[in-house]
């Protein structure tokens, strides 16, 4: 592996473990209060999986930036356009993190949830285009992510009592 590669790869794993980073400065300490006290779906992770899942997810997203990153095999207009898919959608899971549990907002969090969806739609498109081996690594995220957005919504139901703006 070329020098430069390394050097991406230190990149790409520490742009998304930095993300990771952040969401856990949010979600971890209302873990025990905010979340514990929500009335959840069954499909729902346990607390004890939330962040040890959260950061696998992080892990796969950052070699998925790699990945995108040194794929070879496209222009290098298509490779931005995939990069900048790929980092608006990791703003928007810090941004989903922040509303559910930094604002405790359900509501919120299931809008920023809906954007984020069509942003990875969006991403997984281009990622086809860019490397095959990228869409593979982001399809656990895929799911994590369609799990959660229909688990923001149920909580939504299961929980009429919490406003839906925080403000």
């Amino acid at each position: 592996m070329a020098q430069h590669n390394v050097v991406r790869l230190i990149i790409s794993l520490g742009t998304c473990l930095l993300a990771g980073y952040f969401n856990s400065l949010y979600a971890i300490p209302l873990l025990p209060s905010y979340f514990a006290s929500l009335k959840k779906p069954w499909l729902f992770l346990p607390d004890s999986l939330f962040v040890p899942v959260g950061w696998v997810v992080y892990l796969l997203l950052g070699l998925t930036l790699y990945f995108i990153w040194t794929s070879d095999t496209t222009e290098h207009h298509e490779k931005q356009v995939c990069s900048a898919l790929f980092l608006f959608g990791l703003i928007l899971n810090v941004t989903w993190i922040y509303t559910f549990f930094g604002l405790q907002s359900p509501f919120m969090g299931l809008l920023t949830m809906v954007c984020l969806v069509a942003v990875l739609m969006a991403t997984m498109y281009q990622t086809v285009r860019v490397s095959f081996g990228a869409t593979l690594l982001l399809l656990p995220y895929v799911i994590i992510t369609f799990a959660v957005a229909y688990s923001n919504y149920r909580i939504m139901v299961l929980n009429p009592a919490i406003p839906l703006l925080p403000f």
